[in-house]
């Protein structure tokens, strides 16, 4: 239905028959009915009956809306489950992310506007294992990784920590929410990934050469991406956000087929820290 401009309850009957969830009962006009009306009711998707057909009406609200995006593909997914059963030695997958079982329950504890305690141990002191109970704010997977932004009980500062790091989560006793300034727009706002630091959004212009202009057309590198000038073999595109740890990590994922031109000081960045990685492969030497 997302993909056309209309399905009879016939259509949708024969591909509900498609699916790896088909249970051998059609369905009735009533019975989808019902199903359109709570989409309506908890996604705030509208399907209209018109000319002997269904349709979605606000088709934007799942293109511009990243979770129900995510919830579709999954739905994709779940559907062809008994095909990429019946032929997993042609099927080649990531493992799940670590962490994901933890999902529920912060979810739950943000719903109840409870307190989340977890065992945690950060990348950076392998030894240590602290316990901590924080309020959360909200969840966000990126790169395949889940994460957790969450409060400090005293409010004093707020913090990342990664699903996978975590052990023993329970909802809390005590009873708080998150404030309204650590929304997910607001706190990621001008930020490429995960990290957010205090350094301000800036202009920067990236410079793709060859095949790797198509790629960034397919799978922009930032939601504020613009093709701004195109050339034979090359084009220049822009982008307004934080210069952070991950952005620079994510060009040099590209390899030689982009190049920063602004602002300098970025550009003067990256040539630093590629200076840096040809030392220790011609010197062999390393801090």
């Amino acid at each position: 239905m997302l993909r056309s401009n209309g399905l009879s309850l016939k259509e949708i009957n024969d591909k509900w028959k498609e699916t790896a969830i088909y249970d051998y009962k059609p369905i009735t006009e009533r019975t989808f009915n019902r199903y359109k009306n709570d989409i309506a009711g908890y996604f705030g998707i509208d399907i209209e009956y018109s000319a002997r057909s269904y349709s979605i009406i606000n088709k934007e609200a799942i293109a511009n809306n990243a979770l129900y995006r995510y919830l579709l593909g999954a739905f994709h997914v779940r559907a062809l489950n008994t095909l990429a059963i019946k032929h997993r030695d042609r099927v080649m997958l990531q493992d799940i992310p670590q962490g994901v079982e933890h999902l529920s329950v912060i979810l739950k504890a943000i719903d109840e506007g409870k307190t989340v305690s977890f065992f945690y141990q950060s990348y950076f002191s392998t030894e240590k294992r602290d316990k901590l109970n924080v309020i959360p704010c909200f969840v966000r997977m990126f790169e395949g990784r889940w994460y957790l932004i969450a409060e400090y009980l005293n409010r004093s500062k707020t913090w990342v920590y990664a699903l996978e790091r975590m052990q023993e989560v329970s909802v809390g006793t005590s009873k708080l929410k998150c404030l309204p300034k650590n929304n997910p727009e607001d706190y990621y706002m001008g930020c490429f990934g995960i990290i957010r630091d205090d350094r301000k959004p800036a202009l920067i212009k990236l410079k793709a050469y060859d095949q790797q202009v198509d790629y960034l057309r397919s799978i922009p590198l930032h939601s504020s991406q613009e093709e701004i000038e195109t050339q034979p073999g090359y084009s220049v595109f822009s982008y307004y956000l934080r210069p952070s740890y991950d952005f620079m990590q994510k060009i040099l994922w590209h390899r030689e087929k982009v190049e920063i031109l602004e602002p300098a000081s970025v550009r003067e960045e990256m040539k630093k820290l590629i200076e840096e990685m040809l030392k220790k492969y011609i010197t062999g030497k390393h801090p």
